[in-house]
């Protein structure tokens, strides 16, 4: 695996969902639940636990069953307390390194506000004896049996289980034999699945993953495991990665990497390069929020308009990818047309600056009308806001581009006075879950994000009484096929109200060693599946 930078941490209550962490999963940190393989990946299986949980209290309350099995890399079973370690450790106060933070808002454990407002869990991780009875009955052990008890239903929690953040953490006396390195965390690294650390982590360098002997297949539903050993090396540049995989020569030939390529690179392959070339969704999709405080934007019409001008097809000739939404559905993962994001029915890809422009007309302004779009720089991203401009100028817009550096870009347009500033902002979003429900809440729901100190991630202050009513009827709702189209109407209300306009679903270009056997990708990891993958 060559990777180009660093790798933070190994610790799995530290990680975020990317593609280190499903790294993590697909080699040696297990989960109570997992995504399958094959033509299954999109299905969530249960991988310490025997299923994908059993849910009691209108989804209040989920339990889930250890396989018989699983072990950590020593031998030692592993249990219903050290699952209930590893959950705890997510209470820890924020350090330099900090994962998802799930458990803190969802489980029933005391709270208390804080002098800015913020409500926050009392307790504060296995160190803190005073909270710990609480925590216990929030996280109850029954044998082989874990149970959640949480706040409100969460009919989504099979899925947020399988977050890095719910992976078991060992015994403090039993981290032995196990990997070391500033680069990994606080704690020792300890093996649940079918490798484990061989010796240490180098930062700059990498390290070795070899057979993990106390893993079990008969109790693993998910992970394969072909390859003897998994050389993880970093402290690469993106263009010496790209460089080695094309050449493929000696050890690079069964390598595999989740750095991106130029999209240009497929223009000029061979069809041999071409067919160790694949075109994986990112999980990413590309959009923009309507400032509903802006005084061109408050108007429902303009956000007709402009919506109804948008080009699509000139962003994806700039940017790569698939336009996002119902005219793609065929050929999105279901994971991705879940999470909602999509244009009206009938949406031309290439928008319709005609019909915006009479519509503009009917709604009594005069032409062109202003509207200032802000975007991150970048050359792909300044490329493409132009010929968006281009479109949206034919309906009747006179376009006011501005780009702010990337690093900077999210802090500036959830500053309040962002709102006064612009009309129109780009927006990215990756769900750390493949559901709707880690996609229209945290982008558009005003009671979570909109304070005094800003919008939060819902930057064009969307705010709509019908739309939140739907959310939380599609967040009580245990039935999936019920709820998937609780949340489907709830997207369709935000597009239709004009809380974003769909821009793309991104895919990246991904290159592997010729000497890889079997390489398939997963929609949800987004990168190349540890589970299955073999080499010659």
């Amino acid at each position: 695996m060559l990777v180009a930078g660093e790798v933070r941490t190994w610790d799995p209550q530290r990680m975020h969902p990317g593609p280190e962490a499903f790294f993590a999963q697909r080699t040696f940190v297990r989960t109570l639940t997992g995504y399958g393989t094959g033509a299954h990946q999109l299905d969530l299986i249960g991988d310490l636990a025997t299923t994908t949980g059993t849910p009691a209290d209108a989804g209040r309350t989920w339990s889930f069953t250890l396989r018989d099995g699983a072990s950590w890399q020593d031998g030692a079973p592993v249990t219903c307390e050290d699952v209930r370690r590893g959950v705890a450790r997510t209470f820890e106060p924020e350090g330099d390194l900090r994962g998802t933070n799930y458990a803190t808002f969802l489980l029933e454990v005391p709270t208390r506000v804080t002098a800015t407002g913020l409500e926050e869990p009392v307790y504060t991780g296995p160190a803190d004896a005073a909270g710990r009875a609480a925590f216990e009955r929030a996280v109850a052990c029954s044998g082989r049996t874990i149970t959640f008890h949480l706040r409100t239903p969460e009919p989504d929690f099979p899925r947020i289980v399988a977050l890095p953040e719910f992976a078991p953490s060992p015994a403090p006396h039993s981290a032995t034999g196990a990997a070391t390195g500033s680069a990994l965390g606080p704690d020792r690294v300890m093996s649940t699945g079918p490798y484990r650390f061989s010796g240490a982590w180098t930062p700059g360098s990498g390290g070795t993953l070899v057979r993990n002997e106390g893993w079990d297949p008969a109790s693993d539903p998910i992970r394969a495991a072909h390859p003897d050993t998994v050389t993880v090396s970093t402290g690469l540049d993106e263009g010496q990665v790209i460089a080695r995989l094309l050449n493929g020569q000696g050890d690079d030939a069964r390598a595999v990497s989740w750095v991106a390529a130029s999209p240009t690179l497929r223009n000029q392959a061979t069809p041999a390069l071409a067919a160790r070339m694949t075109t994986p969704f990112t999980g990413n999709v590309d959009y923009l929020a309507l400032n509903h405080r802006s005084g061109v934007m408050a108007d429902p019409a303009v956000r007709a308009a402009f919506a109804l001008a948008t080009n699509r097809s000139t962003y994806l000739a700039a940017i790569g990818g698939e336009p996002a939404g119902e005219p793609t559905w065929s050929v999105l993962p279901p994971v991705v047309s879940d999470t909602g994001l999509t244009p009206p029915a009938g949406q031309s890809v290439d928008g319709d600056p005609v019909a915006a422009r009479a519509l503009l007309e009917r709604s009594g302004r005069t032409l062109p009308v202003t509207v200032r779009v802000v975007h991150a720089e970048s050359v792909l991203g300044d490329k493409a806001y132009a010929a968006l401009a281009a479109g949206w100028e034919r309906a009747g817009f006179d376009v006011r581009l501005s780009s702010l550096p990337a690093p900077d870009y999210y802090a500036a347009i959830s500053a309040p006075a962002a709102a006064a500033a612009y009309d129109v902002f780009r927006g990215a979003w990756i769900p750390d879950l493949p559901s709707a429900a880690a996609v229209l809440p945290p982008l558009f729901d005003a009671r979570t994000n909109i304070d005094s100190t800003g919008p939060g991630q819902d930057v064009g202050y969307f705010d709509d009484a019908a739309v939140q009513a739907l959310t939380d009827r599609a967040g009580a709702t245990l039935d999936t096929a019920a709820r998937a189209d609780l949340w489907l109407r709830a997207d369709r209300a935000v597009r239709d109200a004009g809380g974003y306009v769909a821009l793309a679903a991104t895919r990246a270009l991904h290159v592997h060693g010729p000497g890889v056997t079997h390489y398939e990708e997963h929609p949800v990891g987004g990168i190349v599946d540890l589970a299955t993958v073999s080499v010659r």
